[in-house]
């Protein structure tokens, strides 16, 4: 049978919307329209709610192959540097050491001191700088120096509020004399002296996870359950949130806006803020990506990137992205492992073991190095055989001598290049906008629609098909 040029039933796909994001719980043909089956190194564009490849990276500061060895970072909003914790052998033992780096100058320190404890260290701002908890005793850096605070007991995690130094190990919460970082002797008669209050009496649990959240703290055990410290002393009192919220480590926590997140290792959980807690019910945020949290590493952990208004989970070099306007999940592809992923005023700083580099929404690279995205989106099935006829996708280039990426409809391709090739015709539009066509006569049962690429950023408006089912 010909195929005539006109068809009665011919109808369009149209993938606009993409906020969605990623769902990967059922098949491809299933998901909603503006979902996607994948979703690597892009993102939803809030100015215009289009889909967009993410930002790169430029390098700020690169080590030397002998000093390569970053593994935590840390940021002193109060004198605008990073702190960068580095490993070092010494007498065939392990220590971790301390060096600033200046945002301003990105000039980096020579070694302030040792941290005192092994685990990944929290911190919190107070005074003149920041304080540390390692898991040994606490630490204050000034801005100049690091201090060691004899007296502290060792710490798990630090806060302050109300002019106190709050602090955590296995079972209590901690907190200093009021105004004096360096005061932690309990005197009963005396209010202004330090306390301690025991979190969950004999419940079984230990003490993994603390979140700082409006006026109240948020604290995690190991046996699910959390609790939040309310109020201030005397006043102060413990209150069971749930008993069933699963949480990784010390890193899994952060807040954002009026929520709490935790990771736990098949969910992210939001526990919503409130003046009166109750027996709250966490809300599964992941339940469309649960495959792809139980893929992380066991150690990885969570971070709110307020200029993007994203919290991440890193995983070496993968980043889950959670879009809070969008409440929807997306996925990051670095070329390195990152250790940690830091916002700094309007900047967001990106540590790696070698080098601290920061996004910049002008290249699509990483450190110099290609990145590449995919997405995928809806399948379309039919029980006979779609018959494309035409593939137009409308895009802004934001750089179009280096640009490199197609789309797909089936095995029909549109370049993204401004190249002609093939049966396709390519015209510039307003506010730098590119439309491209290509006119075809293809049939299959299965339209599978995407794109892939890498090189130059690229925001995609729309991907329409003229199809007929035959």
């Amino acid at each position: 049978m010909r195929l005539s040029t006109k068809h009665e039933n011919q109808t369009q796909i149209i993938r606009a919307d993409f906020s969605g994001g990623l769902n990967t719980s059922i098949s491809a043909d299933n998901i909603a329209d503006n979902q996607l089956s994948l979703a690597v190194n892009v993102e939803i564009d809030h100015s215009t709610g289009r889909l967009k490849t993410v930002a790169g990276t430029t390098d700020i500061l690169k080590l030397n192959s002998d000093s390569a060895n970053i593994v935590a970072a840390m940021y002193d909003e109060i004198n605008y540097k990073l702190l960068l914790v580095r490993e070092v052998e010494f007498s065939e033992k392990t220590f971790r050491a301390v060096s600033s780096f200046d945002l301003e100058t990105y000039e980096i320190s020579s070694a302030l001191g040792l941290l005192s404890g092994s685990l990944y260290p929290i911190y919190a701002n107070w005074e003149s700088g920041i304080l540390i908890a390692t898991g040994g005793k606490l630490q204050y850096f000034n801005g100049q120096t690091l201090i060691t605070i004899a007296d502290s007991p060792n710490a798990t995690s630090v806060w302050t509020k109300a002019g106190r130094v709050f602090v955590t190990d296995e079972n209590n919460v901690i907190c200093s004399g009021v105004g004096d970082e360096e005061h932690w002797t309990e005197d009963t008669g005396v209010d202004s002296s330090a306390k301690f209050i025991e979190v969950g009496y004999k419940d079984g649990g230990k003490l993994i996870g603390m979140v700082n959240l409006a006026s109240n703290v948020l604290l995690v055990k190991d046996n699910r359950r959390v609790y939040s410290l309310n109020g201030e002393f005397p006043d102060w009192s413990i209150s069971e949130v749930s008993r069933n919220v699963d949480v990784r480590g010390r890193m899994s926590t952060c807040a954002a806006a009026d929520s709490v997140f935790i990771l736990g290792r098949e969910e992210v959980q939001a526990i919503q803020g409130t003046s009166a807690y109750g027996n709250m019910k966490p809300q599964d945020i992941a339940m469309l990506i649960t495959s792809k949290i139980r893929e992380l590493e066991e150690d990885s952990f969570l971070r709110y990137v307020p200029k993007l208004n994203q919290i991440w989970a890193l995983s070496g070099e993968v980043v889950l992205i959670y879009d809070l306007v969008t409440q929807s999940w997306f996925k990051r592809q670095f070329n390195s492992p990152v250790v940690d992923v830091i916002s700094a005023g309007d900047e967001v700083f990106v540590i790696k073991a070698d080098r601290v580099s920061k996004l910049d929404e002008t290249t699509f690279s990483d450190s110099g190095e290609t990145l590449s995205w995919e997405f995928k989106c809806k399948s379309h099935v039919s029980q006979h055989d779609y018959l494309l006829k035409r593939t137009q996708v409308s895009y802004i280039p934001q750089d179009a001598e280096r640009i490199k990426g197609e789309i797909f409809a089936g095995k029909v391709v549109v370049s993204l290049s401004l190249t002609e090739r093939g049966r396709g015709t390519r015209r510039p539009l307003l506010n730098g906008e590119i439309l491209a066509q290509s006119f075809n006569v293809y049939r299959n049962k299965v339209l599978e629609i995407g794109g892939s690429g890498s090189t130059g950023g690229i925001i995609f408006n729309s991907i329409i098909l003229d199809v007929v089912d035959v």
